[in-house]
């Protein structure tokens, strides 16, 4: 029975994630998800009130770096899906490293308890086309610069969150994937117009909000394939 952890689930990306799984129904499929509002997100998803149906959602109120609420989070977890963010640019931000040293630091402490039963999972974390040298030389380097300037602090946060990885792994706590979409639009948007995970092929200039959550849900189920590795998002409109 897979476990799915997914922080970050009351932003738009968070949010978008969760909404696939719920409309998939997958049989024997647990969530637990950490929020540091449980109102806000029983606001914005009013059936997680319900415990009928699949999959079920557990549903941890607390910080992303607190060490209680992410050792109950990640207990079980198979797979998380790292959806926390900065909504702005503010410089010297580190949300997205401290939330991934915090993840690391709890499953150490669920290694040391599981033993050699520990299992390590798949880590989702998401990232961005202009960290991908591949997806990045695609756009004009004008429009490039101007956009990791404008978005640097926040970049330098998700590159040294993104450096932990490879080290967890050596140390065999984890797998992990890097998703790295282009522009992102319609924030609320429930509808999809599809999307294809690719690597260095061409990548649209936009993908809707609702089209990387299924994306994100893709990378779950295959994670195997792309362990370790750089994946890109593409709009189809199919």
């Amino acid at each position: 029975m897979p476990t799915y952890a997914l922080l970050g689930a009351t932003g738009a990306t968070g949010s978008s994630v969760l909404r696939h799984l719920l409309q998939t129904q997958l049989a024997d499929l647990d969530i637990d998800v950490l929020v540091r509002s449980k109102s806000k997100l029983l606001q914005a998803f009013p059936c997680l009130e319900s415990t009928a149906g699949n999959p079920h959602v557990n549903i941890v109120q607390g910080n992303c770096t607190d060490d209680k609420a992410l050792d109950e989070c990640l207990c079980r977890a198979s797979v998380v899906f790292m959806c926390v963010a900065q909504n702005t640019n503010a410089v010297g931000t580190t949300l997205c490293e401290d939330t991934a040293a915090a993840v690391i630091d709890a499953l150490r402490r669920r290694r040391r308890a599981e033993g050699p039963r520990y299992q390590p999972c798949t880590v989702i974390q998401l990232r961005s086309a202009s960290l991908n040298p591949a997806l990045a030389a695609q756009v004009p380097r004008v429009v490039h610069r101007i956009v990791c300037f404008c978005l640097s602090a926040a970049y330098a946060d998700l590159r040294r969150a993104c450096e932990h990885y490879p080290r967890a792994h050596r140390e065999g706590l984890l797998r992990y994937v890097l998703i790295d979409p282009p522009t992102l639009h319609d924030a609320r948007g429930a509808t999809r117009s599809g999307h294809q995970l690719i690597l260095t092929e061409p990548q649209s200039t936009a993908l809707s909000y609702a089209d990387l959550g299924a994306a994100l849900c893709e990378v779950a189920e295959r994670g195997a394939e792309f362990q370790s590795r750089a994946v890109g998002v593409t709009a189809t409109g199919q």
